[in-house]
Parts: structure tokens; C-alpha cells; sequence
């Protein structure tokens, strides 16, 4: 069985339960003062804990969604993401769903859990999609969000109207779409009912903490802090030294490797994907996870911030103000769970997208658009940011599906490969 991480790791991800004084109008101001504080009461912390107050404080980035003069998605947002951007990338993403469900065989309930779901306009669109193919008679829908307040966007996107915060149930929130379908919400992946599943995760895992190691002249791996300068101002700062963190997250085989010079990992996605795994091993279902990120050939830090669509120069000047992603390696997560279960990718995701058809609608989609240049030019504009190479997202994003291993003979005289992920490399 998978236990390379064990769950609590997970837990993290809720707001920090410690209290940060607010002086004066400045949140920002006031975080910063206080991770300067505790720099200076306890030391120098982890980039993996700056991420967490950062982030997930009652000050950090997320907590600040919809408040006054501030939103994270669309265009006045901090980044835009894919189901914001494209409708046809929750259509390829429901075709390829309809497709594998169609192959296992399964027709009694399923659950689709979609972690971090942003606006909720992915499962939204999958759920318009799904419904042509008539696929929804025993579905409910799962929501894995810590965020309250985006909850009732999720909520309002998907259903047209808010319900109450439920605080006696597994669920904090439960409502209906407009057709019936169960809607659920939940803090934690463990709340979930334990039952088949479908897991889709997009931009989920590029927002978990992250640790940086780099090697010292000795060749050993030193991990990176976030310190204090003369001036008082946060910096980044390597270690002295190994440390509990050397040892035991890196994995050994980047150890050997030494043409790796800097590294990062995330336990929380290892956490995370050891769930869903070992749910899909003992429940049933697959899963299907979206990131920009890389199979292991990345060499170099990727830890950056934005705002306003622009990446900041010092993701450490505006804590709580900036979005701080890092790349996902999907190299690292395969190796956790590839002995346990089938494991497919990554591809980009303009494979995914193109090998489902996606040219093919966006034809369709202009030719319904027929005598309106504007519209036809703004669809075809977002198609192209969708799939296109260079900067765009075809090529940055990437896309790993999980199998349980009972499924290997279905799969196997399918070619060998789910729909869409046979690509040569």
C-alpha cells in the first residue's frame, strides 16, 4: 500500500490558526511584520512554511478573496485559468471522462470530485457537457475548498443561489443544480464519501508549500530559507548545513543525480495524490491532474509570484498581496504511487486537448458564430492561449491520469494507453 506521507500533511493547507494583529489599514504590512517578528523570535523559516503564512494565514493570499477592491479570478484577477479562458477545455475534459467511465464498465453511483475548484466554471462546464451524453443519472458532485467565501461563488456558478454553512456534517455546504444534481462541499479530501470516484484536480497542486534545496560545494543538498537582511527586509538564504529536510524529503535518486543542482518538492502533493490514489485503489475510479509543471528534467527553481497577471520581481515584498506558485514535478509524484497503480503522462496539455477533437469544435463553434468577426476572433484568440506553444498555456500545462491496477487488461487491449494520452515523445 501507498504511505510514503501520511494525511495530516494534507491539513496544512487550512488557514493557520495562529492570530496576526492587524495595525493600521495595511494587512499587507501587517503580515510582513509579523513574519519579520517571528524571524526574529525563532529564526530563519522554510520557504515551505513563508508559503504557508503567505498563503493560508488568516491574512494570506486566498483568505483576501472578494474582499474590497480585490479578486483572484478573471481578467481584474491575479491569473486567469483555463475554464475562465475556453469552454472547449471542460468539453475535452467531460468527453474524455464519458470515455473512461464508458470503459470500466461501471453503471452503478459515482461521485466527480474536483479539488481547488476555483469559480467552479470547470465543473460546470463538464457538467454541461457530460449531460448531452445523458452520463449524470447517478452522479453527484464533490468539492474540496477551505475557502468559505469561494465556496459561494462555486456555490452561485453551479446552482444559481447560496445555501447555509452546514457545521454538523462531513459537509460544510450542500445544495442542488438547476437539474437535480447533489452538490457538496468539503474542507478536507478525508470528509468524501468513500465510494468510486472520478478526481480532477486543475491548478490544484501548483499553490501547495513548497521546500527548496540547493548543493553546497560539498555536493550535499542545503535548504533554502527565507531570512532577515541588515535593512530588516525578507530574503531568500541556503543553509549552512543539512538538515531533517535534506534527509528525508529528497528522494534518493535525485541525490545520485547530480546534474541536479536545485530541487523542490511539495509533501502536500504527495499527500494528496497518495489519497486520491489509494482511494481510486480501494473505492474505484481514476483521476486527472492539470498543472503547469514538468516530468523531472527541470534544473533550475520555479518558485515565482504575480499579480495582476504579471510576475512580481520580489515575490517576498507584498506577503498576502501575491500569488506564489511553483512548478509541479510530475516525475516526483508518478514515482510515489507508479508501483500501486497505472499511471499515464505527462502530456501537455495541448495533446490532451487536440487529440480529444478540440480543433474540430472550435470549427464548429465559429461556424455557429458565423457573421460575428468579433466573437469568432475572441474564441479563436482563446483557443490559441489554450493550446498554442511558446508562452502559452498548450505547452506549460501538463496532465498525469491514475488507473487502478485491476483496470490494466482493459487498458491494455485499448492499445495500452486512456483516450487522448497515447503520445510519442
Amino acid at each position: 500500500m501507498i504511505r510514503l506521507f501520511v494525511k495530516p500533511c494534507l491539513k496544512q493547507l487550512r488557514p493557520l490558526s495562529s492570530s496576526i494583529p492587524i495595525i493600521g489599514n495595511n494587512k499587507s504590512n501587517a503580515l510582513k511584520k509579523f513574519i519579520q517578528d517571528k524571524i526574529k523570535v525563532s529564526g530563519p523559516i522554510t520557504v515551505h512554511e513563508y508559503m504557508q503564512i503567505a498563503i493560508g494565514s488568516s491574512l494570506g493570499y486566498y483568505s483576501n478573496f472578494n474582499k474590497e477592491n480585490f479578486k483572484i479570478f478573471g481578467d481584474k484577477g491575479d491569473f486567469i485559468t483555463a475554464p475562465e479562458i475556453c469552454q472547449i477545455f471542460g468539453e475535452s475534459i467531460a468527453i474524455w471522462i464519458y470515455s473512461e467511465l464508458s470503459y470500466t464498465g461501471w453503471k452503478n453511483d459515482w461521485q466527480l470530485v474536483e479539488c481547488g475548484p476555483g469559480s467552479g466554471q470547470l465543473t460546470k462546464d463538464i457538467l454541461q457537457s457530460l449531460r448531452k451524453f445523458d452520463s449524470l443519472k447517478n452522479t453527484s458532485i464533490h468539492l474540496v475548498e477551505i475557502s468559505n467565501a469561494l465556496s459561494e461563488v462555486q456555490e452561485k456558478n453551479l446552482c444559481g443561489s447560496n445555501s447555509n454553512i452546514v457545521n454538523d456534517k462531513p459537509y460544510y455546504r450542500h445544495n442542488k443544480t438547476f437539474d437535480g444534481i447533489d452538490v457538496f462541499w468539503y474542507k478536507l479530501i478525508d470528509y468524501i464519501p468513500e465510494k468510486f470516484s472520478i478526481f480532477i484536480a486543475n491548478e490544484f497542486l501548483d499553490a501547495l508549500p513548497i521546500h527548496q534545496f540547493e548543493r553546497g560545494t560539498n555536493e550535499k543538498f542545503h535548504e533554502i530559507y527565507v531570512n532577515l537582511d541588515n535593512n530588516n527586509e525578507l530574503v531568500f538564504m541556503k543553509s549552512k548545513g543539512g538538515n531533517i529536510n535534506t534527509e528525508g524529503l529528497i528522494p534518493d535518486y535525485v541525490k545520485k543525480d547530480k546534474t541536479i543542482q536545485k530541487y523542490e518538492i511539495s509533501p502536500e502533493a504527495g499527500t494528496f495524490v497518495t489519497q486520491i490514489t489509494e482511494r481510486i485503489i480501494y473505492y474505484g475510479g481514476f483521476g486527472l491532474l492539470i498543472d503547469y509543471g514538468h516530468d523531472g528534467e527541470r534544473k533550475t527553481f520555479s518558485l515565482r509570484g504575480y499579480k495582476d497577471h504579471k510576475e512580481v520581481e520580489n515575490l517576498l515584498e507584498n506577503p498576502g498581496e501575491i500569488d506564489i506558485t511553483a512548478d509541479v514535478n510530475f516525475d516526483y509524484l508518478k514515482n510515489i504511487i507508479k508501483n500501486d497503480s497505472l499511471v499515464f503522462g505527462p502530456i501537455t496539455q495541448r495533446e490532451f486537448v487536440l487529440n480529444l477533437g478540440g480543433a474540430i469544435r472550435l470549427k464548429m463553434l465559429l461556424r455557429s458564430l458565423s457573421g460575428d468577426e468579433e466573437k469568432q476572433k475572441q474564441l479563436f484568440d482563446a483557443f490559441n492561449i489554450l493550446v498554442g506553444e511558446n508562452d502559452n498555456m498548450g505547452m506549460k500545462f501538463k496532465l498525469l491520469s491514475i488507473f487502478p491496477s485491476t483496470l490494466k487488461n482493459i487498458i491494455e487491449k485499448r492499445g495500452g494507453y486512456p483516450l487522448a494520452f497515447n503520445v510519442k515523445k
